[in-house]
């Protein structure tokens, strides 16, 4: 009967110690997983953080400090102008308008008239520019000064001219500006003539 008892009180002592064990191993266990879910989180914080600073530096990304200032004058941009011409006496209305053929390459139309008691003056043509405003990557370039030709139509009478123009237009604000542009007259008789107004920028 003492042997019985024994037997069945080491029985419960051993079970006891396993159902112990048992827990402690589910313990440990469930400790290693949430470790291991940490160092997950933070590897691929880590690793998100690290492919931004790439993804940034790549250009992908581009701060305030990094970023290209687009230049007064390019490719696709056009620019309406209107304003007024001082000819011999007469102050006709002016019209023209640009389009960025190229980075520094402009296609030209522009047309005038005016009338006074005495003198009459007319033109209607069509010329490239070329411009010399240069990029800036710190601040926004405000200066567009340009050189071209001009050809085209007398309007009060018969004929055609052909004209040598140099310019330029300063934009105070970011799509309006003022410009002033001298025509030197080389074919036509047409004689010298300073124009000068205000410049809009359609982008």
């Amino acid at each position: 009967m003492k042997n019985l008892l024994a037997v069945k009180a080491h029985l419960l002592i051993l079970s006891l110690v396993l159902i112990a064990l048992s827990t402690n191993a589910q313990k440990s266990d469930t400790i290693k997983r949430t470790v291991v879910v940490e160092i997950d989180t933070v590897v691929k914080g880590a690793k998100q953080n690290v492919n931004k600073v790439a993804t940034e530096k790549s250009g992908e990304v581009v701060t305030s400090a990094d970023a290209k200032v687009q230049p007064v004058f390019y490719r696709g941009l056009l620019v309406v102008e209107g304003g007024i011409m001082y000819k011999d006496n007469v102050l006709p209305v002016l019209l023209a308008g640009e389009f960025g053929l190229a980075r520094n390459i402009g296609l030209e139309a522009r047309t005038w008239y005016g009338k006074n008691g005495i003198y009459e003056d007319g033109f209607l043509g069509v010329g490239l520019n070329y411009h010399f405003s240069g990029e800036d990557n710190q601040k926004p370039s405000k200066f567009d000064p340009y050189v071209g030709g001009m050809y085209g139509k007398i309007l009060e009478g018969s004929g055609t001219a052909f004209y040598a123009q140099a310019g330029g237009r300063l934009f105070l604000f970011k799509n309006l500006g003022a410009f002033a542009n001298l025509n030197v007259g080389l074919v036509g008789k047409r004689g010298t003539n300073l124009s000068f107004g205000f410049s809009y920028k359609i982008h």
